[in-house]
């Protein structure tokens, strides 16, 4: 299954935890996971958590121009995007969950 996950919430959120937990979860069971990152959520780019994920094999997405207001600098391992981006995120996806 491909499963998108929209983060906008910040990092001291318990939505952070849900997305932790949640996305190892579904690392293990093999499905293909993206995350896309924006709002406050860019802020969660700067967690150890999250590299983590992606060195597990999840797709990390941003939303470039979110991440240029708050002067995030984010590593390679996450890849820049857009709402256009987003929009074929979700049209891909077979399962999309939101964490506001």
């Amino acid at each position: 299954m491909k499963l998108l996950i929209l983060m906008s919430s910040n990092p001291y959120s318990a939505d952070f935890n849900t997305l932790i937990k949640l996305s190892n979860t579904a690392l293990e069971k093999n499905h293909k996971l993206s995350i896309f990152f924006m709002s406050n959520g860019e802020w969660c780019l700067l967690r150890d958590e999250i590299k983590q994920l992606a060195e597990k094999g999840a797709k990390i997405y941003y939303c470039a121009h979110n991440a240029e207001q708050r002067k995030i600098k984010v590593e390679s391992w996450a890849e820049s995007s857009s709402m256009y981006g987003l929009s074929k995120l979700i049209a891909e996806a077979d399962k999309v969950i939101s964490l506001t």
